[in-house]
């Protein structure tokens, strides 16, 4: 059922940020992006995934309260009397809403309001406004705006642009846009962060699942920062969207990580979750078994500072093979390479 429910947010945000970034062109002239094949029908799909990929929760929550009375009236015991069950519905309607919106052409201020609507509803229903209202209401629909309405523009031009049309025209606007979604979502992550980890755990919380796919995803967005580079100042003015593609390919791995994060018991009192969940798989495997209390502390490893070293060579490979006309998937594999190895160089350089 976890498995389920993160792939279900990991769509999630996917379509969000395809309509997003489908909103946010229509307000771009014409003359200052390049032109865009955009298909009706996928809008709507889009928009059905909303309200279908969001009510994951609901059915974990029902599956487990689950008893004898049978699975369909404690589904609807759920949506009528949870807090998230009226979240969903508020959320359907506002999808349905935005759906006849596109149908019928309306005009993209409206069609705009909807869609902050939802993101302000899936705000105010997060696990870290149920911590602080209104300071994680806003943060997490700030963080997740910001997300939408940058990966969404980056999804249409990378994947759905017919040609390299006002290229540098393009550039010149989204180069700067792109900084600042960067810059708001990074302040809007660390802040949420603090909610879940105190920053004197960071490291003790990598001993948890969700304190290991927090380091994978802070991992995964240096070579997405590399590739954000490239794109907006190395790769200037080329018209060359196979960056934009890898850019693309490594914010899925950011989405990815985050809908699995989502999903795990958050570190508040690290050694009261350890004892109740027990210790991610990986750090039992490459640490072997751990115990209370956990205090992490660097132990240097030869294995682990070279592989280190090798994620760095490979970030370095990366970005000198901006300088040369590779296919997408080169840059990418030298990405993953950096995650892995930085990822396993880490953990073997530090001791429970």
């Amino acid at each position: 059922m976890t498995i389920y429910t993160a792939v279900a947010d990991f769509l999630l945000y996917a379509v969000f940020s395809y309509l997003a970034g489908s909103i946010v062109l229509k307000f771009v002239p014409d003359d200052k992006k390049p032109r865009i094949s955009e298909s009706k029908a996928l809008l709507l799909i889009c928009v059905a995934g909303i309200a279908f990929f969001s009510l994951a929760p609901l059915i974990e929550l029902a599956f487990f309260l689950n008893d004898d009375k049978g699975w369909a009236r404690t589904f609807l015991m759920v949506l009528i009397e949870s807090r998230i069950g009226h979240g969903w519905l508020i959320t359907l309607a506002l999808s349905l809403i935005l759906g006849i919106a596109i149908f019928f052409n309306s005009s993209k201020y409206n069609q705009g309001y909807y869609l902050i609507l939802l993101i302000l509803v899936l705000g105010y229903f997060s696990h870290v406004a149920s911590l602080s209202l209104w300071a994680g209401f806003a943060s997490h629909s700030l963080h997740f705006f910001f997300m939408t309405i940058w990966a969404g523009v980056l999804l249409h031009i990378a994947w759905f642009s017919t040609d390299n049309s006002n290229w540098r025209r393009f550039l010149a606007w989204f180069t700067p846009y792109a900084i600042f979604c960067m810059v708001a979502l990074l302040a809007s992550g660390i802040f949420i962060m603090l909610y879940f980890v105190e920053p004197e755990n960071y490291a003790n919380s990598w001993v948890l699942p969700y304190g290991q796919l927090l380091l994978l995803k802070h991992i995964s967005i240096i070579p997405l920062l590399a590739a954000a580079f490239i794109n907006g100042f190395l790769n200037n003015g080329k018209g060359d969207r196979v960056w934009l593609k890898v850019e693309s390919f490594l914010l899925f791995f950011v989405f990815l990580f985050t809908a699995f994060m989502s999903k795990q018991a958050p570190p508040h009192e690290i050694n009261h979750t350890l004892r109740v969940e027990g210790a991610a798989p990986l750090v039992v495997w490459l640490k072997g078994e751990q115990f209370i209390p956990i205090d992490a502390s660097i132990a240097w490893s030869t294995n682990g500072v070279l592989l280190l070293g090798l994620g760095g060579l490979l970030l370095g490979m990366m970005i000198l093979s901006s300088y040369r006309q590779v296919s997408s998937w080169l840059p990418f594999l030298f990405s993953t390479g950096f995650i892995v190895t930085v990822y396993m160089g880490l953990m073997l350089n530090v001791s429970f």
